[in-house]
């Protein structure tokens, strides 16, 4: 099993220590992981040309790091994503790159990627709750779940997250991280 772990944060902080931590937990399952910081990576915004939806063409004209994520996507069995939010929405880089997966869909609007891969997010917040969480983590797999035909198998979030390094303090989060990673394997 493959799990792709794609995380938004600008900062080395508590989302990828979690995501590292699902990823961890997945890996003592036998899983096969790869963590991808989407900060990191050249990701263009969408120009909205239409080039992708033509006859005869796959996937986005633009040529940047998301050829690569396309190509990972196609071969997960478990996708994980982890974003900060910035005032009750997914940061700017994890809407960007939301945006570019237009083109993994087909002018029918079925999707070129494989269908049945598992989806799970995790969320950091400096303040809010589940009230906050539970319809950004809805929307997402409403197009992941919904359009790709992936499996929702939930979230993990935490509350209170700022000090970059919160999550690496709470032992109780890493472990409740690892068994998240565990279960999305089984």
């Amino acid at each position: 099993m493959k799990v792709l772990g794609l995380v938004s944060s600008p900062r080395k902080g508590n989302g990828q220590t979690l995501v590292e931590n699902v990823l961890a937990g997945a890996a003592e399952n036998g899983a096969e992981t790869e963590l991808i910081r989407l900060t990191d990576v050249e990701i263009k915004p969408c120009l909205d040309c239409g080039f992708c939806k033509k006859e005869g063409n796959a996937t986005c004209m633009q040529k940047d790091a998301m050829a690569d994520i396309y190509a990972k996507l196609a071969e997960a069995d478990a996708v994980v994503f982890g974003m900060p939010v910035y005032f009750g929405r997914p940061n700017a880089p994890f809407l960007q790159f939301n945006d570019r997966m237009y083109a993994m869909m087909n002018p029918d609007f079925s999707p070129r990627l494989p269908t049945g891969k598992k989806f799970a997010t995790v969320i950091t917040l400096g303040g809010g709750g589940l009230e906050t969480v539970e319809p950004m983590h809805a929307t997402l797999a409403g197009i992941f779940c919904g359009a790709f035909g992936w499996k929702d198998c939930g979230f993990l979030w935490k509350n209170m997250m700022h000090d970059r390094k919160a999550a690496a303090g709470q032992p109780e989060s890493l472990a409740e991280a690892k068994a998240f990673g565990k279960k999305l394997t089984e």
